[in-house]
């Protein structure tokens, strides 16, 4: 088999070697998130606005989820919280940190659960506070709630089984260890008219209920 031998200058070389570079770094569109984007001279302000709309987004988030009259300091921890919530790493620190979400009174609470530096550490804050286990106790508001088969916005689900019993269907919104969920119920109900089915849904965002309706 003959062989051609290609005689190239050390130009040429060079030419070849960089031209790969040029045009896939050209072609790239760099995440705000990678560390690269903004590093570009020609496009300085690509990643500022970016991170300015997502601020803005978060924020208006926030104080969706809070209410249009919310303290701005509540709504600066409710952007934390949710920054904070996306970097948890591993499984079994998801596992703990939602499981005892919902116990957490506040999201200054939460954050400063999540700033404990190790499962062990945040295990033993748990356990000091009470939440380290299946029974829970709930506050006097809740337990009368409770007493009296009634259910409000904030409670648990552990508290709303304990009020209305387990529901006899349940939906799950993304991954159940987030609890966002929608519980349903049915019952039999006395009316003027006599015996009426009557079907609840209850509806938890974070292990605790935001919402319920009646049909």
């Amino acid at each position: 088999m003959k062989r051609t031998k290609v005689s190239s200058s050390p130009m040429t070389i060079a030419m070849l070697i960089a031209l790969p570079c040029l045009i896939g770094c050209g072609s790239i569109e760099r995440s705000y998130q990678s560390g690269y984007a903004g590093r570009s001279a020609t496009k300085p302000d690509i990643t500022v606005t970016a991170l300015d709309e997502r601020a803005e987004y978060e924020q208006l988030a926030a104080q969706r989820e809070l209410g249009p009259n919310s303290d701005p300091k509540a709504i600066q921890y409710r952007q934390l919280l949710k920054q904070r919530e996306r970097n948890i790493e591993g499984r079994s620190e998801r596992e703990q940190y939602y499981n005892a979400k919902p116990y957490l009174r506040n999201d200054l609470e939460r954050l400063q659960f999540l700033e404990l530096p190790t499962t062990a550490s945040r295990a033993k804050y748990l356990q000091k506070r009470g939440i380290n286990g299946t029974e829970i106790s709930h506050p006097k508001l809740i337990q009368d709630l409770i007493h009296q088969n009634d259910i409000a916005a904030g409670m648990t689900k552990q508290a709303v089984r304990e009020s209305w019993g387990p529901p006899d269907e349940i939906d799950v919104a993304g991954e159940r260890l987030y609890g966002n969920e929608k519980w349903h119920y049915t019952e039999q109900v006395t009316t003027g008219e006599g015996y009426m089915t009557e079907r609840r849904t209850v509806i938890f965002e974070g292990g605790r209920v935001v919402g319920w309706e009646t049909r």
